[in-house]
Protein backbone atom coordinates (compact mmCIF):
# COMPACT_ATOMS: atom_id res chain seq x y z
CA UNK A 1 0.00 0.00 0.00
CA UNK A 2 1.29 3.46 -0.87
CA UNK A 3 1.15 6.04 1.90
CA UNK A 4 0.93 9.75 1.31
CA UNK A 5 2.03 12.34 3.86
CA UNK A 6 -1.45 12.48 5.43
CA UNK A 7 -1.62 8.68 5.86
CA UNK A 8 1.83 8.74 7.46
CA UNK A 9 0.76 11.54 9.82
CA UNK A 10 -2.43 9.68 10.78
CA UNK A 11 -0.50 6.49 11.49
CA UNK A 12 2.03 8.37 13.60
CA UNK A 13 -0.73 10.02 15.65
CA UNK A 14 -2.52 6.70 16.20
CA UNK A 15 0.77 4.95 17.00
CA UNK A 16 1.31 7.27 19.95
CA UNK A 17 -2.36 7.86 20.88
CA UNK A 18 -4.73 5.14 19.73
CA UNK A 19 -7.62 6.97 21.43
CA UNK A 20 -7.24 10.15 19.37
CA UNK A 21 -10.59 11.13 17.90
CA UNK A 22 -11.10 11.75 14.20
CA UNK A 23 -11.65 15.42 15.05
CA UNK A 24 -8.36 15.66 16.95
CA UNK A 25 -6.49 13.97 14.11
CA UNK A 26 -8.25 16.16 11.53
CA UNK A 27 -6.96 19.32 13.24
CA UNK A 28 -3.41 18.01 13.08
CA UNK A 29 -3.47 16.83 9.46
CA UNK A 30 -5.65 19.56 7.93
CA UNK A 31 -8.61 17.41 6.86
CA UNK A 32 -12.22 17.09 7.98
CA UNK A 33 -13.10 14.47 10.60
CA UNK A 34 -15.11 12.41 8.04
CA UNK A 35 -12.13 12.44 5.64
CA UNK A 36 -9.86 11.22 8.44
CA UNK A 37 -12.40 8.51 9.31
CA UNK A 38 -12.43 7.32 5.71
CA UNK A 39 -8.63 7.18 5.56
CA UNK A 40 -8.52 5.23 8.83
CA UNK A 41 -11.14 2.77 7.51
CA UNK A 42 -9.02 2.25 4.38
CA UNK A 43 -5.93 1.62 6.52
CA UNK A 44 -7.90 -0.87 8.62
CA UNK A 45 -9.33 -2.69 5.60
CA UNK A 46 -5.87 -2.88 4.02
CA UNK A 47 -4.62 -4.58 7.20
CA UNK A 48 -2.20 -1.76 8.04
CA UNK A 49 -4.04 -1.01 11.29
CA UNK A 50 -4.67 -4.35 12.99
CA UNK A 51 -6.54 -3.09 16.04
CA UNK A 52 -6.54 -0.85 19.08
CA UNK A 53 -5.60 -1.81 22.62
CA UNK A 54 -4.69 -0.40 25.99
CA UNK A 55 -1.02 -0.49 26.93
CA UNK A 56 -0.95 -1.99 30.43
CA UNK A 57 1.93 -1.75 32.88
CA UNK A 58 2.69 -5.43 33.61
CA UNK A 59 4.07 -4.67 37.08
CA UNK A 60 0.90 -2.86 38.10
CA UNK A 61 -1.20 -5.96 37.34
CA UNK A 62 1.11 -8.35 39.16
CA UNK A 63 3.25 -9.56 36.25
CA UNK A 64 6.58 -8.34 37.58
CA UNK A 65 8.80 -10.98 36.00
CA UNK A 66 9.51 -11.26 32.29
CA UNK A 67 11.82 -13.67 30.54
CA UNK A 68 12.84 -14.75 27.08
CA UNK A 69 12.72 -18.49 26.56
CA UNK A 70 14.48 -20.06 23.59
CA UNK A 71 12.81 -23.31 22.56
CA UNK A 72 14.20 -26.15 20.49
CA UNK A 73 11.53 -28.51 19.13
CA UNK A 74 11.88 -32.27 19.12
CA UNK A 75 13.00 -33.59 15.73
CA UNK A 76 10.34 -35.13 13.51
CA UNK A 77 7.45 -33.55 15.43
CA UNK A 78 5.05 -31.18 13.63
CA UNK A 79 6.06 -27.59 14.45
CA UNK A 80 2.49 -26.33 14.00
CA UNK A 81 1.32 -28.49 16.91
CA UNK A 82 4.07 -27.12 19.15
CA UNK A 83 3.18 -23.55 18.18
CA UNK A 84 -0.47 -24.25 19.05
CA UNK A 85 0.51 -25.64 22.44
CA UNK A 86 2.78 -22.67 23.16
CA UNK A 87 0.12 -20.15 22.18
CA UNK A 88 -2.33 -21.86 24.54
CA UNK A 89 -0.09 -20.92 27.49
CA UNK A 90 -1.32 -17.55 28.81
CA UNK A 91 2.15 -16.58 30.04
CA UNK A 92 3.43 -16.43 26.45
CA UNK A 93 3.14 -12.79 25.39
CA UNK A 94 5.10 -13.11 22.14
CA UNK A 95 6.26 -16.10 20.12
CA UNK A 96 8.76 -15.80 17.30
CA UNK A 97 10.14 -18.38 14.89
CA UNK A 98 13.84 -17.58 14.65
CA UNK A 99 16.99 -18.67 12.82
CA UNK A 100 19.82 -20.01 14.93
CA UNK A 101 20.37 -22.63 17.59
CA UNK A 102 16.76 -22.52 18.73
CA UNK A 103 13.68 -22.50 16.50
CA UNK A 104 11.47 -20.28 18.68
CA UNK A 105 11.85 -17.49 21.19
CA UNK A 106 8.97 -16.72 23.54
CA UNK A 107 8.59 -13.63 25.68
CA UNK A 108 6.79 -14.64 28.86
CA UNK A 109 5.40 -12.70 31.81
CA UNK A 110 4.69 -14.16 35.23
CA UNK A 111 4.05 -12.97 38.78
CA UNK A 112 7.28 -14.07 40.45
CA UNK A 113 10.22 -16.46 40.19
CA UNK A 114 8.30 -19.48 41.57
CA UNK A 115 5.70 -18.85 38.83
CA UNK A 116 8.50 -18.72 36.24
CA UNK A 117 9.88 -22.00 37.57
CA UNK A 118 6.40 -23.61 37.37
CA UNK A 119 5.91 -22.26 33.84
CA UNK A 120 9.27 -23.68 32.74
CA UNK A 121 8.35 -27.08 34.23
CA UNK A 122 5.08 -27.10 32.25
CA UNK A 123 6.87 -25.88 29.13
CA UNK A 124 9.49 -28.58 29.24
CA UNK A 125 6.78 -31.22 29.61
CA UNK A 126 4.98 -30.05 26.46
CA UNK A 127 4.95 -32.64 23.71
CA UNK A 128 7.36 -31.42 21.06
CA UNK A 129 9.82 -29.49 23.29
CA UNK A 130 13.38 -30.84 23.11
CA UNK A 131 15.20 -28.21 25.19
CA UNK A 132 14.92 -24.64 26.39
CA UNK A 133 17.16 -21.81 27.50
CA UNK A 134 15.79 -19.01 29.64
CA UNK A 135 17.04 -15.45 30.04
CA UNK A 136 15.29 -13.58 32.84
CA UNK A 137 14.89 -9.84 32.40
CA UNK A 138 16.43 -7.79 35.23
CA UNK A 139 15.31 -4.38 33.98
CA UNK A 140 13.52 -3.14 30.90
CA UNK A 141 15.07 0.01 29.53
CA UNK A 142 12.57 0.51 26.72
CA UNK A 143 9.43 -0.99 25.26
CA UNK A 144 8.44 1.31 22.46
CA UNK A 145 5.60 1.51 19.99
CA UNK A 146 6.35 0.20 16.52
CA UNK A 147 8.90 2.31 14.63
CA UNK A 148 7.40 3.47 11.36
CA UNK A 149 9.93 3.35 8.52
CA UNK A 150 8.75 6.62 7.04
CA UNK A 151 9.01 8.83 10.13
CA UNK A 152 10.32 12.22 9.11
CA UNK A 153 9.63 11.50 5.43
CA UNK A 154 8.11 14.32 3.44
Amino acid sequence: MDFDAVDRAILEILRTDGRATHAQIAKQVGLSAPAVGERIRKLEHAGVILGYRAVIDPGKVGLGISAFVAISPQPRKPAALLVERLLAMPEVEELHAVAGTYAYVAKVRVTDTPALDAFLDRLFMLDGVERTETTMVLRTNAERPLHLPFEGAA
